[in-house]
């Protein structure tokens, strides 16, 4: 056999690997699977590096469907479970980690001079995966401790931030080839993505407007041209009685799940930032923005004000210890305004209905805040106080560390007034954006 004979088959595998990746970076997992395997039929005869790799290839795609239906999340450690025999995500990619490295030492291997070509290429191919599986694996660790999270009362998301961007580092540059490229493209974004909510998620709890505007802005750029993957592609489906209709894919549970996320954050930024919006746009059109979010913060408080004729409902922030603070919205950075002192302490981030603070209740507010601050700081206590000399009776909720809800009414309300506790609970549990976290497993409530 010549040397040029021996290199003919290479462009054909080129190819098929170049398809089968293109198809994986896609999400058309089931497609990339059966493409692999029925060319593994048809290459019986093929040289055993490349069987070898087109194996390994359709678990990587079974694999990589499993990882993206995100069902491996809270499941025993210990590999298996007895009544449903999955295999845990850390098993099946430690597996096809060790196909791999069978096809890495294979190429290696090889007698000296007659190494061609192909097995160079799939021995280089099959170590980048390795790395890939390995980055797969740290991955899916993060989101089964994000999983874990979502009964927790407050989540740092700064640390889980440190380490997306540890993995992003490590991994970056690790699985480069063009052959790679659509997987390559693929892992960045999902981390870039998930990092940037992640840091929103950060910023807004402390009222950082510009930069909570702009990773939630990068967020939704990655996921709208991620989710155009799926605009594109369309699946044939056969009628039994004949005909055909192409069909949308669907996407997968992790991205579908990102969008939630994003969807909440920016339900809880629109709240939090509501008086810098508003001076963007007419009353009636924010009404009409916020009324688009899920939840409406601002619209559920003005139907609880009418529904039970509450004097005022406030979002207060406790900016003490805060160097940077300088009120609602953005600030240039070299702009200079001194610290807020006394009640400037405590601004109103909202004040319903009239967007005005309550003054002469400002300072019974703060006071509460301090005395009955270890109540408070438990994150799930309503705090209630009646005020006999203003006549008022005073709520109060911590949703996070920064933030306090009060709900002000005019005369005296029972301590024991079940609607205005589970609505301040229910308002304050779900600012705090924890339970989508809890909604990472398919078919949990979050």
């Amino acid at each position: 056999m010549t040397e040029v004979e021996e290199l003919r088959p290479v462009p054909r595998e080129r190819a098929i690997l170049e398809s089968f990746f293109t198809q994986l970076g896609m999400f058309s997992f089931d497609r990339a699977k059966d493409y692999v395997e029925k060319e593994k039929d048809i290459s019986k005869s093929a040289g055993a590096i490349w069987a070898a790799l087109l194996a390994a290839l359709a678990h990587l795609a079974a694999a990589e469907k499993a990882y993206h239906s995100m069902t491996f999340l809270g499941q025993k450690m210990g590999g298996q479970s007895f009544f449903s025999r999955k295999d845990s995500i850390r098993t099946i990619y430690t597996s096809l980690y060790n196909e791999l490295r069978k096809v890495v030492t294979m190429g290696r291997h090889s007698q000296p001079g007659s190494a061609s070509y192909l097995e160079d290429l799939l021995s280089h191919l099959s170590e980048q995966l390795c790395h890939f599986t390995q980055a797969r694996m740290e991955m899916a660790d993060l989101y089964e401790k994000m999983h874990s999270l979502g009964s927790q009362k407050s989540i740092n998301s700064e640390e889980l931030v440190t380490t997306l961007e540890a993995v992003l580092h490590k991994y970056s540059s690790k699985f480069h080839h063009p052959i790679l490229g659509r997987v390559e493209e693929s892992f960045q974004m999902e981390v870039d993505v998930v990092t940037q909510l992640l840091r929103c998620q950060a910023q807004v709890s402390e009222w950082y407007f510009l930069p909570a505007l702009l990773s939630l802005h990068g967020a939704n750029s990655k996921l709208t041209s991620w989710g155009q993957l799926f605009q594109r592609q369309k699946e044939t489906r056969k009628h039994l009685f004949g005909g055909q209709s192409q069909k949308a894919v669907q996407p997968p549970h992790l991205y579908l799940w990102l969008q939630r996320f994003q969807a909440a954050l920016l339900a809880k930024f629109s709240f939090y930032f509501h008086e810098a919006l508003s001076r963007q746009t007419a009353p009636a059109d924010m009404r009409a923005l916020t009324a688009r979010t899920t939840p409406d913060y601002h619209g559920k408080i003005c139907s609880f004000i009418r529904k039970h004729d509450a004097s005022n409902v406030s979002l207060v922030f406790d900016n003490r210890g805060s160097e940077s603070f300088q009120g609602h919205g953005y600030h240039h950075p070299h702009s200079y305004r001194e610290a807020p002192k006394g009640v400037e302490q405590f601004p109103a981030v909202v004040s319903l209905p009239s967007g005005e603070r309550p003054l002469t209740h400002w300072p019974n507010v703060i006071m509460m805040m301090g005395d009955r601050a270890a109540e408070l700081n438990t994150l799930d206590k309503v705090v209630h106080f009646y005020d006999d000399k203003v006549q008022s009776t005073y709520y109060l909720t911590r949703p996070e560390p920064h933030f306090t809800l009060v709900v002000i009414f005019d005369g005296r309300k029972s301590e024991k007034d079940l609607h205005i506790a589970s609505f301040l609970q229910e308002i304050s549990s779900s600012l705090r954006n924890s339970k989508p976290f809890g909604s990472l497993k398919p078919g949990s409530k979050g």
